[in-house]
C-alpha cells in the first residue's frame, strides 16, 4: 500500500520521519546511563534510588525495538519504490547491507560495543530476499522467527543468571568504560568475532528480533498502518501495548520478583510490544494533524537518522573519556547527571540538523552512504532513502 498518510508537497508519510526521530532520542535515553556510569562516584547518594530505577527502565528496550521496526517498514518502502520504478527486489540492496555492515564495525570498533547496525546490516539483507515471499509464508516466517527469537533470549538469560554477571542495572547493556579509549578499541577490535557468532552476545539477539521486527514492520505498512481508515488496528497496537506489555515489561524488571534471568523477556520481548503501540500511537496522532514544531524538530532528526545515531555515540564517548570523572561530574548525583547529558546530546544533535538540512537534503553520513552506493554499483539509477533502510 503506498501514498497512505502521505502529505501533497513531498509524498512522504509525516509520521515516518517523527518516528524515526523518536527512536533515535529515545536509543539515547537508553544509552545515556552508560556514558555517564561514572558520573556521581563522589555524590552523596541523595538521589532517590526509585528516579533512577524507573528512568533507567522507562526506556530501555523500547526504542530499540521502535527503531527495528522502521527499518521494517523502510525496506518495504525501498521494496515498492523499486517495483514502481520496474526495477528487481531485492537488486541493489545487498551493497546497501555490505555499507551497513561495515558502518557497523567501524562503530562497535571505535564507539560502542552495544552497536546495532551489524545485526541489522544481515537481517536486512535475509529479510529483503523473504519478502520475496507470499504474505502467508511471510506469516509463518515470523512465528518460526518468534520462537526462535524468544528460544535464544530464554537461552542467554539463563546463562546470564549462571555466570553471575547480571547486576542491578542489568536492565541496560553495560559497556563500562575500563581503561582509555585506545585500549578499549584494541579490546573491541580483538573481540569482533566473538561479538558477532557467539550465541549469548547482543548481536545475535538483535539479529533474532530484527528478523522478526522487519518482517513485521514491512507487513504493517502494507497492511496500512498510516492509512486514515485503519484506526482499529492501531487502537489494538496502541491497547496492546501500553496495556498489556508496558507493565509486564515492569514486572520483567524486578528483579527481586523473577530473578534476573527474566530481565531479557523485557527488553528483547514486551518491550518490542510497547515500541509497536508507540508506532500506532503517533502514526494515528498524525493521520489528521499537520506536524507541529516538536514534531518538525523529531523529524528532522528522522531524516538524518544513521547520522545522529553516529554522531550521539560519538559525542558520549568523548564525554565518557574526557569529562565524566573530572570536573563537577563526580559530585552530581548519577542520574541528574545522565539527565543532563542526554538533554545537552539531544539539544546538539536538534540543532545540527536544523542547520545542516538548511544546506543539504541528506545528513552528512547519509550523502557520504549515496556516493559509496552509486559508486560501488556503478552509478546505477536508484531512488535512496535519506536515512537507509
Amino acid at each position: 500500500m503506498v501514498g497512505q498518510g502521505v502529505t501533497r508537497a513531498s509524498n512522504r508519510v509525516p509520521a515516518l520521519d517523527v518516528l524515526r526521530g523518536i527512536a533515535i532520542i529515545g536509543t539515547l535515553a537508553s544509552n545515556v546511563w552508560i556514558f555517564t556510569a561514572s558520573v556521581g562516584a563522589e555524590a552523596g547518594g541523595t538521589a532517590p534510588a526509585w528516579l533512577g530505577s524507573v528512568s533507567a527502565w522507562l526506556p530501555n528496550g523500547k526504542f530499540i525495538g521502535l527503531l527495528t521496526v522502521m527499518f521494517g517498514i523502510g525496506l518495504e518502502i525501498q521494496r515498492q519504490s523499486a517495483l514502481r520504478g520496474g526495477r528487481r527486489w531485492p537488486g541493489a540492496y545487498p551493497v546497501r547491507a555490505a555499507l551497513l555492515l561495515v558502518a557497523g564495525l567501524l562503530n562497535f570498533i571505535f564507539l560502542v560495543r552495544f552497536d546495532v547496525l551489524r545485526a541489522y546490516a544481515v537481517a536486512g539483507f535475509l529479510v529483503a530476499f523473504l519478502l520475496l515471499t507470499s504474505e502467508r509464508v511471510q506469516w509463518w516466517l515470523i512465528g518460526l522467527f518468534l520462537g526462535v527469537h524468544l528460544g535464544h533470549v530464554g537461552y542467554s538469560g539463563y546463562q546470564a543468571y549462571e555466570q553471575a554477571t547480571t547486576t542491578e542495572r542489568s536492565t541496560l547493556p553495560v559497556d563500562l568504560r575500563s581503561g582509555t579509549w585506545w585500549s578499549e578499541v584494541q579490546a573491541s577490535f580483538s573481540h569482533i568475532i566473538e561479538s558477532s557468532f557467539v550465541p549469548d552476545q547482543g548481536f545475535f539477539t538483535v539479529m533474532l528480533m530484527g528478523l522478526v521486527t522487519f518482517l513485521l514492520g514491512a507487513k504493517l505498512y502494507r497492511i496500512g498502518i498510516f492509512a486514515p481508515g485503519h484506526h482499529r488496528l492501531r487502537y489494538w497496537l496502541i491497547g496492546s501495548g501500553f496495556l498489556a506489555a508496558l507493565p509486564l515489561d515492569y514486572l520483567l524488571s524486578r528483579t527481586e520478583m523473577f530473578g534476573p534471568y527474566v530481565i531479557l523477556f523485557g527488553r528483547y520481548g514486551a518491550a518490542t510490544v510497547v515500541a509497536l503501540g508507540i508506532l500506532a500511537l503517533v502514526a494515528e496522532f498524525y493521520v489528521r494533524r499537520t506536524v507541529g514544531r516538536v514534531g518538525r524538530a523529531l523529524g528532522l532528526v528522522g531524516r538524518m537518522a544513521l547520522s545522529c545515531y553516529l554522531l550521539q555515540n560519538i559525542l558520549g564517548v568523548i564525554f565518557m573519556y574526557t569529562m565524566a570523572g573530572s570536573g563537577p561530574w563526580p559530585k552530581i548525583e548519577n542520574v541528574y547527571g545522565a539527565y543532563l547529558v542526554f538533554a545537552v546530546i539531544s539539544t546538539i544533535l536538534m540543532g545540527f540538523c536544523w542547520l545542516w538540512l538548511r544546506m543539504f537534503t541528506r545528513g552528512p553520513f547519509e550523502i557520504f552512504w549515496h556516493a559509496m552506493f552509486r559508486t560501488l554499483t556503478g552509478g546505477r539509477r536508484c531512488r535512496t532513502a535519506r536515512s537507509p533502510a
